[in-house]
């Protein structure tokens, strides 16, 4: 199996060299790295061509977008690039073990019907300090490198595994359709969609990578949290972004109860997209009786209790966080 490397650049100048060093540094070598830069405004690009050049790696390399695409859409095109029979995915600001690649490629080889592998990783900080207790969630509980097998239904209206602990094969690659994803789903999501609907999605349960927890990301759920709280427009786009991505997935062959179940979940996003746009508070008391499709973003109860209140805050502007 020849193996690429895709990774998605925009303004990592501070990690991207960690992680560009724990792939060089792999027990079993890669064929190809692509790096896809979105215009960076800081030393991204320089950083990566001189790492290239100085460690003498003609099968890497460094591509410079036009325009600035979005972080889904720059790997896509990160992707769209690479010629192996299986792609992995990094981020610029995680790094991996030495044994990543051989250890998902053997269970791959072992494995003929995964389709799409993600591993167990520990999170880290800023200075790549092991954070025991970081309030990440689906970090695993297992490590014993045994493999466990994810269904489409655990995939519907929850986007739990991080894109860049992921490898796939080439046979997802030909199956993508770039779908606009900005807000709530991911490329990640959409791929191990694809691994459930064409054959397997496992996850390997053995720790293989570091997800760095910082400030630049760390901010995301923050920002959620505190900045786009009120931002109902913000809101309404994940949940279009959620109708459109779930309803491509009708396209397929789904079993009677897949279909169902994401018919349904259509039709929760449709009813909370309808309540935000007319903040009829009736519509909204209406929604408690679907608490338990609420429980899909989180897996927990208490979750789906919080984005059932959280929608009540977007749409009357309400930021207990100020």
């Amino acid at each position: 199996m020849t193996v690429s490397v895709a990774i998605a650049a925009y303004n990592g100048e501070k990690y991207i060299k960690e992680q560009l060093i724990s792939i060089l540094n792999q027990s079993e070598t890669v064929d190809e790295v692509i790096i896809c830069d979105d215009k960076s405004t800081d030393d991204t690009v320089k950083i990566c061509k001189d790492f290239i050049e100085q460690n003498g790696l003609d099968n890497w390399f460094v591509f410079e977008n036009e325009v600035n695409k979005g972080y889904c859409h720059n790997f896509y095109g990160a992707i769209d690039k690479c010629k192996g029979d299986v792609i992995f995915l990094a981020d610029q600001d995680d790094k991996w073990r030495e044994n990543k690649v051989e250890r998902m490629i053997k269970t791959l080889k072992d494995n003929k019907d995964i389709y799409v592998l993600s591993s167990r990783y520990d999170v880290i900080d800023s200075f790549g300090n092991v954070i025991e207790n970081s309030g990440i969630t689906y970090l695993g509980d297992k490590f014993d490198g045994s493999i466990e097998y994810l269904d489409f239904n655990s995939f519907i209206g929850c986007s739990y595994i991080r894109g860049f602990s992921l490898c796939f094969k080439k046979e997802i690659k030909e199956k993508l359709k770039p779908l606009d994803f900005k807000s709530l789903l991911s490329h990640d999501w959409y791929i191990c969609m694809l691994g459930t609907l064409l054959s397997k999605t496992a996850v390997l349960n053995e720790k293989l990578g570091f997800y760095r927890y910082h400030f630049d990301n760390v901010s995301l759920s923050d920002m959620t949290r505190k900045t786009f709280l009120g931002d109902r427009e913000k809101r309404k786009t994940g949940l279009i972004e959620s109708i459109e991505g779930h309803s491509y997935l009708l396209e397929f062959d789904l079993s009677k109860k897949d279909r169902k179940q994401t018919e349904k979940f259509i039709k929760l996003e449709k009813k909370r997209l309808k309540f935000l746009n007319n903040k009829n508070p009736f519509l909204w008391l209406c929604l408690i009786f679907s608490l338990n499709l609420y429980k899909r973003y989180y897996k927990s109860l208490k979750g789906g209790i919080r984005v059932w209140i959280g929608d009540f805050c977007y749409a009357y502007n309400i930021n207990f966080k100020k």
